[in-house]
């Protein structure tokens, strides 16, 4: 599946792929024995397979239109085993949403399959020439120093991370910001620091309803029961055990649905209130809309 939607109020929210991949995943429960994590993932075997998709969102409705991350790329059709890869543009469109028509785009974070589609090709031409970008302050920072080159994982994607950045920001459409930041009536970005330095979340609220786009906060559904358990390319983990221990809570007393980047097409975790108050996923559900 390409893209799928649900609706939050008079708010619409597209899970639109960029591609996707098959692969062992165990490196996102680390730490954690096997016998714990394969039940709650819904494995039998530590590297069974993980279908991961990669991408983003698309936010209608609320008298903007924007993109929450941006995917691999137009170069992402080249990466080994990732089927679809670069459709993200094509994806949109199928939807009624061109480039041009994009004026907003938030990054969650600077990882190469995040801040692919700023640009649409390599001489740094924007995609979404219309659009303002938004980063968190203290991820700009991070991924513009020297500091990023002290871990591997993050050194190998700087380079491109900085183009992007260089091309968006000649054109006067960088914004950097701190703290919660109010996008519409609908949407605010929220601090969710610890996969990243400046890692951030973004809170649709319409009407009564509400859903969180995670970002890299959770890779699968059962981190939000799991929050100890993760990745091996966290940056300040128990920063983002902290940031997952709030996202779920939050997500409990706003009774919003959880969507995030790298969940299967078509996705949405609930959260609930477990006996003993804390924040407990009561469900896996399909979205609407699916194609």
């Amino acid at each position: 599946m390409t893209s799928a939607t649900i609706k939050v109020g008079r708010t619409r929210v597209s899970h639109v792929s960029d591609g996707v991949a098959r692969g062992p995943r165990k490196y996102w429960f680390t730490g954690a024995d096997p016998a714990d994590w394969m039940p709650a993932a819904g494995v039998t075997d530590p590297d069974a397979l993980f279908t991961v998709t990669f991408g983003g969102f698309v936010v209608t409705g609320d008298g903007h239109v924007t993109v929450v991350d941006a995917g691999y790329g137009h170069r992402a059709h080249e990466i080994p085993g990732l089927a679809g890869g670069g459709g993200m543009p094509s994806a949109m469109t199928a939807l009624g949403i061109g480039p041009e028509e994009v004026d907003q785009v938030v990054l969650t974070h600077l990882h190469a399959d995040h801040c692919g589609w700023l640009t649409k090709d390599d001489e740094g031409a924007l995609t979404f020439p219309n659009a303002t970008v938004l980063v968190n302050e203290r991820e700009h920072a991070y991924w513009t120093s020297d500091e990023v080159d002290a871990i591997a994982f993050n050194r190998d994607g700087a380079g491109e991370a900085r183009a992007r950045l260089r091309a968006v920001e000649d054109a006067g459409l960088l914004h950097t910001f701190g703290g919660e930041l109010r996008l519409s009536d609908a949407m605010t970005v929220l601090p969710t620091h610890g996969h990243t330095p400046g890692h951030v979340s973004v809170l649709v609220a319409d009407g009564g309803a509400a859903a969180i786009l995670a970002g890299d906060v959770l890779h699968h559904p059962a981190h939000v029961d799991h929050p100890c358990w993760l990745p091996s390319v966290e940056y300040e983990p128990s920063e983002s055990i902290r940031s997952r221990k709030r996202l779920a809570a939050l997500a409990a007393d706003r009774n919003a649905k959880i969507l995030a980047p790298h969940f299967p097409v078509p996705t949405v975790v609930s959260v609930g209130h477990a006996p003993d108050g804390r924040a407990r996923s009561t469900a896996t559900h399909d979205m609407e809309d699916a194609t």
